[in-house]
């Protein structure tokens, strides 16, 4: 019977916090939503501890934040870009850049064309150097620790359609020539 009794006043405290439907139709509503269920486990943000209902962890505190969906896919610009170089390849050539991010622990880096590799009115092909930042602290320790190698194809097809590559960073960009 005490078992019983417990387990009634669990489930009525559970329920009156909000705890057991931190899934709701707000919480789960958009995918670039910051306070989200999932990201409960984040450092103490606001917005993930807005999330969990309506008692004691109300919603009052909840900030949602839109995420650019070029952001969300392919990550923030890495800081600097440290080099670039054109390399010839069967069809076309080999971009790699190499750039030193701001910390430790960035991941998923590439290369983003925006115009799918079409050159814009100038000639130029622009390619962003992206990274996706870590969800966690990191260190910054030294800068050969922090960079991060990219490289992508691209026709000759395309490349006879262009004067020249951009590689683009935060705060520097690099141009290769033909």
């Amino acid at each position: 019977m005490k078992k019983l009794i417990g387990a009634v006043l669990l489930v009525g405290m559970v329920s009156s916090c909000g705890l057991g439907n931190s899934a709701g139709s707000s919480a789960g509503s958009s995918a670039n939503s910051a306070g989200s269920a999932g990201s409960a486990g984040s450092a103490g943000s606001a917005s993930s501890a807005g999330s969990f209902g309506s008692g004691l962890f109300g919603r009052r505190n909840r900030v949602e934040q839109r995420i650019d969906p070029v952001i969300q896919n392919n990550g923030g610009l890495i800081s600097v870009i440290k080099e670039a170089r054109f390399e010839r390849a069967r069809g076309g050539a080999i971009v790699r850049a190499r750039g030193v991010a701001p910390r430790q622990g960035y991941y998923d880096a590439s290369l983003y064309s925006a115009t799918d590799l079409q050159p814009d009115e100038n000639g130029n092909i622009t390619l962003e150097f992206r990274a996706k930042e870590p969800q966690f602290q990191t260190n910054v320790l030294g800068e050969h620790s922090r960079e991060i190698d990219v490289g992508i194809f691209i026709s000759e097809q395309k490349l006879n359609a262009a004067n020249a590559i951009r590689v683009v960073g935060r705060q520097n960009q690099i141009s290769l020539r033909r």
